[in-house]
């Protein structure tokens, strides 16, 4: 499993080469750390996941410049299941289990990313210590589980492949209130077990709660970073992304269409 600081550089991405995507963006993942980024639907946050992880060219997308670096080890070019090899997994939008197969199928399709055996035997431990309802439902088909178990699966399959840096895309997108506090709580487990996280989630308290640094996409660009504690008292993400501020101008961004549904301000606790 690779170690070292998850860096993007500069990176610009277009589809089908007419279509700008991300624009000169960069960002840093530690080792270690979560790393959030915010923004509104079409700001190029999924694009930015599809570019790390190597699965642009399914989208028909490709990287024009820039860099994206795994410690010393470059990713651009790469094919899928070598940065997956290298340390680093998506867990795409969606809880995108494969449907026909058992819970324990996926769990073992997720190990063909592992270093060794004897790694991914203890990645097994972990998933099923991370999300016991994973072990009880080991022989139903993952298509026949809740949303919320769907998620679980997603995540735990995942770390099937001991990455240094698991990629999340939306993990409590339509999940219940209650259900997305027990992602967001596995989601801090697994960042104080060592691995660094990139996290894409529109739900921006949570995002802001959960990492130490964020980053603010629109429309393909960075217009904003720090400190996540600075950022949520920003008032510009405030107003934007926190649903704070003067009701006449949230009412202006939302009619923009800017503006993500804001959550319920305040600390978030799990």
């Amino acid at each position: 499993m690779a170690n070292g600081t998850l860096a993007v550089r500069n990176l610009s991405v277009s589809y089908g080469r007419a279509v700008r995507a991300l624009h000169g963006v960069s960002l840093d993942v530690p080792a270690g750390s979560v790393t959030a980024v915010l923004g509104a639907n079409g700001a190029g946050k999924s694009t930015l996941l599809r570019a790390i992880s190597g699965t642009l060219p399914f989208h028909r997308g490709a990287v024009d410049s820039g860099t994206i670096r795994l410690g010393d080890r470059s990713l651009i070019g790469l094919h899928p299941a070598t940065v997956v090899a290298a340390g680093v997994v998506q867990v795409p939008e969606g809880r995108r289990v494969f449907g026909r197969l058992s819970v324990e199928e996926n769990l073992r399709a997720g190990a063909l990313g592992a270093p060794s055996r004897s790694e991914a035997a203890k990645a097994h431990a972990r998933v099923l210590e991370l999300f016991p309802v994973l072990a009880e439902r080991a022989r139903q088909r993952a298509g026949l589980l809740s949303g919320g178990e769907q998620q679980m699966l997603a995540i735990g399959r995942a770390l099937m492949a001991c990455p240094s840096v698991l990629l999340l895309d939306e993990p409590t997108l339509g999940l219940a209130p209650l259900m997305a506090e027990r992602i967001a709580e596995t989601i801090r487990e697994i960042n104080l077990q060592g691995t660094a996280i990139l996290l894409i989630e529109q739900n921006a308290a949570l995002a802001l709660e959960l990492s130490s640094h964020a980053h603010v996409l629109e429309v393909g660009a960075v217009t904003l970073h720090g400190p996540s504690e600075e950022l949520a008292g920003s008032d510009e993400v405030r107003r934007r992304y926190l649903g704070v501020g003067d009701d006449s101008e949230a009412g202006d961004a939302d009619d923009a269409g800017d503006a993500v549904t804001p959550p319920a301000l305040g600390r978030w606790t799990g």
